[in-house]
């Protein structure tokens, strides 16, 4: 059993404003976060951001444009290590739909300023918007990679 987590972020800015998520969980009810979320067994990240993107919030990514960097964190379920693959993206136009469930109450393309007033999930939103200011990594050879243990019957 693995001692830390994965999981992928998508830092989507489209006209000057960012995609977020206003999370539902009960543990982080009401606070905001660029969508993401756990990469599954035998899943290339990313593979699990362009999921956890459309699960979230109804849009398609239309392109992975690379990886602005990794955040080490706890997840807020359990307090296990998260290690978070922060993409940048782009989506299809359009607004963002998402099915309202449990996980997530609302979905909306915000300004930084909008963002910087609202109670954030974690602090992966405020270190993406760090990154995005750096060069990004390209995703080619990222999206070869398995992780060994993938590659064995469990």
């Amino acid at each position: 059993m693995a001692s830390f987590y994965v999981a992928t972020d998508a830092l989507i800015e489209r006209n000057g404003k960012y995609l977020m998520i206003k999370e539902g969980k009960e543990r982080c009810r009401g606070k905001w976060n660029i969508p993401g979320g756990g990469v599954e067994h035998g899943e290339k990240a990313p593979e699990a951001v362009k999921r956890e993107v459309w699960e979230e919030t109804g849009l398609k990514v239309e392109e992975v444009e690379g990886i602005l960097g990794v955040v080490d964190g706890k997840s807020t379920k359990d307090g296990h290590p998260v290690i978070v693959f922060v993409f940048k993206c782009s989506v299809e136009k359009g607004d963002p739909d998402p099915e309202f469930d449990e996980e997530v109450i609302d979905a909306e393309f915000l300004s930084k300023e909008e963002i910087q007033e609202k109670e954030l999930r974690t602090t992966v939103v405020e270190e993406a918007f760090k990154m995005e200011k750096k060069e990004k990594l390209e995703t080619e050879n990222f999206s070869d990679y398995t992780h060994p243990y993938l590659e064995e019957d469990i």
